[in-house]
Parts: C-alpha cells; sequence; structure tokens
C-alpha cells in the first residue's frame, strides 16, 4: 500500500505534467528549433542585446548620444559579430567605424561579400536554422538599431528636448521590434 508522502508525490508529479502540457497547448506563437549549441549561442546574443540597450540608456541618461550610436552600431547592426570582435581585440569605437564604412563602400554587407547567401538563411550563420519570417524579424531589428544610430549622432552637443524626444522614438522601433519578436516566436 501506497504511504501518504509517496501519494502526495504521485499527485504532485501529475500536477505538474498537465500544467506544463497546457502551458505548452497555450503558446501559440510559432516554435523556432534550433541545435542545442545553437540555441546556446543565440540565447546569449539575445542576452547580449538586452545589454546593448541597457547601455544605450545610460548614455542617453548621461547625454552621451555619440556612445549610445556607438553601442547600437556596433553591437546590434548587421555584422556586430565582427564588430564586437574587433572592439575586444582592441580597436577603438572610431576604427571599427572607418572600418565598417570601407567595407560597406566595398559593398561588403548583409548577403554582399560575405559567402554564399548569407544573410538569407544559406549562409554558415545561425539564420540557416530559422524560418524566413523570424529571419526578417531579425532583419528588421538590425535596420532599426542602425536608424537610432544614426539619429542619436545627430544630436546637438549638449543634446536638446527635441534630440531626447526623436532619438527616444526611434530607439522605441528596436524595442518594439524585440517584444514583436517575443510575441511571435519561441526558442526550442
Amino acid at each position: 500500500m501506497l504511504r501518504r508522502a509517496e501519494i502526495a508525490v504521485c499527485w504532485a508529479l501529475g500536477f505538474g505534467l498537465l500544467a506544463q502540457a497546457f502551458a505548452a497547448a497555450a503558446d501559440e506563437r510559432e516554435p523556432i528549433s534550433l541545435p542545442p549549441e545553437v540555441k546556446e549561442r543565440f540565447m546569449t546574443e539575445m542576452r547580449g542585446h538586452m545589454g546593448n540597450l541597457d547601455d544605450i540608456l545610460a548614455a542617453l541618461a548621461e547625454g552621451d548620444f555619440a556612445e549610445a550610436a556607438n553601442v547600437a552600431e556596433i553591437h546590434m547592426d548587421f555584422g556586430h559579430s565582427m564588430w564586437s570582435t574587433m572592439m575586444e581585440q582592441g580597436m577603438s569605437a572610431e576604427q571599427i567605424l572607418a572600418a565598417k564604412k570601407q567595407m560597406r563602400a566595398k559593398g561588403m554587407g548583409m548577403g554582399q561579400g560575405q559567402g554564399q547567401g548569407m544573410g538569407h538563411g544559406m549562409g554558415q550563420g545561425m539564420g540557416r536554422f530559422m524560418t524566413e519570417d523570424f529571419r526578417s524579424m531579425g532583419a528588421t531589428f538590425h535596420e532599426a538599431a542602425t536608424a537610432f544610430a544614426t539619429r542619436a549622432r545627430q544630436a546637438a552637443s549638449p543634446p536638446t528636448a527635441a534630440d531626447y524626444k526623436e532619438t527616444t522614438e526611434v530607439l522605441q522601433a528596436v524595442t518594439s521590434t524585440c517584444r514583436a519578436c517575443h510575441d511571435s516566436f519561441r526558442v526550442e
């Protein structure tokens, strides 16, 4: 005969499994299935973007719009892995932005000069594991980060109230893309 503790454990396990099944059924977001090593890298990148947003807000609070723009351009724009690596290797933001400008002038950007199919889910990056809609949302995020950096660089020194308002409006395009992505997709 089962003891009370054993019965309680069975009930708890059963209830937990049932609750998990209901939670999974209620989550109607599109699942994105990634291999474990890609999932870990992807989730690390997403947490990094949360840190980037925090760094941008801190820079804006200090009135340092140039630093806010640097964070967006180096850590959130297309090619951010390469730009971030350059920073880790000791290059200044100015050096990275100059190299980036030079590469883009040569036609090296998303899907250009970085390997067959890059930016279209057929390259060697994480995008090859993701749906077209998911990749499109990512492209929108990177484009919004670039637009934010462009607007932040246009701010006066010291920034005016209009600079804060307009730059924050453009930053909201970045965060609304994050929100839309999290509302639409779940990584498995």
